[in-house]
């Protein structure tokens, strides 16, 4: 076991950037397991030095989605990331067979309660307010319905930019798991709102979904940040209008120990329906990411500079255009190389707890106003190989009055001049 950690590490260590890329994945957890592979890929490329998970944002309407981001990242000793979650719908409880009920209640969490998650879009704006222009990807492999708050959102305590103007400032790109463009066409299956040329009985989740289909054409009509989808024609080929091959991950989860918690998500989806052996599946929300995080290289084809138009039907079309920024990436490895690549990267060791205290902030500044005292101070450092600045605790005469998860914080209640500001790292730990 500890050569096979070595040559993953050293695999891992191949793709090291000087400067890891800032990433915040929007998913959906719940049904399918696929997600939880894809923030086991992200982790395995933290600990690289590849990224720095920014943030992870939940979609869905389930109590137990949010939870489960929290103990996966917990798990890989990161459990101070920040997690959002959508707060457009009335909240349920996942059904027990969902892999997100399981995870929620077996595995430890710092997220006690759902609703201790901020609003995915408030959280979104927080950390792009203070982040450097150009510098944040979004990955989105679950429905849009945070990055469409977040375009319509207005001015606030962060930021005088609306939604529209802060992404278009501060996101270098959308990379987003959805659609289909074979021959530059198709119709979309699931994530987008179906089609209505997909529905059959056997298959209602492919039905058109009128609610999201228009969420979805307003944020690809409405995103200033380049677009780029990986459609379902890449990791689960073997479906009408998307005969490419099947991209199938997950099998060998099975060698990792089996309290491993990647492999209890794909084992428990696959046991409350029946299956005990066989856990692998399609990896279409893999593809978008390894696209994200890592580019063309020799994986895709990139199809770019063009526009994405999204019909009310579910039909997907591109066209190159001379303005554009928007468009779709292809297969050019193999489905099974592909699957090595992936497979690998959701194997990725456990690292270490980060137990050093990053750096204090420096430069705290107070300015009173009429809404309250605004602080603004220097981005602390973590030097500590894959670890980063989660957040930061604010103090006001010693107490506890809230975190920032960027570099500027309003306090309502004017409190005296006796603010201190703390950095704290992805495991928790506070600087002095």
């Amino acid at each position: 076991m500890k050569s096979l950690t070595l040559c993953i590490a050293l695999t891992l260590a191949g793709f090291a950037s000087a400067t890891p890329k800032k990433v915040i994945l929007d998913t959906d957890p719940c049904f399918d397991p696929d997600d939880a592979g894809c923030m086991a890929m992200l982790h395995g490329m933290a600990s690289s030095g590849e990224i720095e998970i920014v943030a992870m944002m939940n979609s869905v309407d389930f109590v137990e989605a949010p939870l489960s981001i929290s103990a996966i990242n917990q798990y890989y000793n990161r459990g101070h990331i920040p997690v959002g979650d959508f707060k457009g719908y009335p909240k349920k409880s996942s059904p027990e067979g969902n892999y997100d009920h399981h995870i929620a209640y077996n595995f430890p969490r710092v997220l006690k309660n759902d609703t201790d998650a901020p609003a995915a879009e408030k959280l979104y704006r927080e950390i792009l307010a203070s982040s450097p222009d150009k510098s944040v990807t979004i990955i989105v492999i679950g429905t849009l319905h945070n990055i469409e708050y977040l375009l319509k959102t207005d001015p606030d305590e962060f930021s005088p930019l609306n939604g529209i103007e802060l992404v278009s400032q501060k996101v270098a790109q959308v990379v987003c798991m959805g659609g289909n463009f074979i021959n530059h066409r198709g119709h979309d299956r699931a994530n987008w709102g179906g089609s209505k040329f997909l529905c059959r009985d056997d298959r209602t989740w492919a039905c058109l979904d009128k609610q999201r289909n228009e969420l979805t054409r307003y944020v690809i009509e409405n995103c200033p940040a380049p677009f780029i989808a990986s459609g379902w024609e890449n990791g689960n080929g073997q479906f009408n209008e998307a005969e490419q091959g099947d991209v199938r991950t997950g099998q060998r989860l099975k060698e990792l120990d089996k309290n491993n918690v990647i492999r209890r998500s794909y084992e428990h989806h696959f046991e409350s329906r029946g299956q005990f052996n066989r856990i692998d599946r399609h990896s279409n929300d893999q593809l978008a990411l390894l696209y994200a995080t890592r580019g063309a290289r020799d994986y895709y084809v990139e199809f770019i500079d063009g526009r994405i138009t999204f019909g009310s039907d579910g039909s997907c079309l591109w066209e190159k255009t001379e303005t554009g920024n928007q468009g779709y990436v292809d297969k050019l490895a193999p489905d099974a190389e592909l699957a090595v690549v992936i497979e690998d990267l959701m194997m990725s060791p456990v690292p270490e707890a980060d137990i050093t205290p990053p750096s204090a902030p420096t430069n705290l500044k107070t300015s009173k106003g009429s809404s309250g005292t605004r602080l603004t101070w220097n981005a602390s450092k973590d030097d500590t190989p894959g670890s980063w600045v989660a957040y930061y605790n604010i103090y006001n005469d010693g107490k506890l009055i809230g975190k920032a998860h960027g570099t500027q914080f309003l306090d309502t209640n004017n409190g005296d001049n006796s603010y201190r500001v703390t950095a704290v790292n992805i495991n928790g730990i506070e600087s002095k």
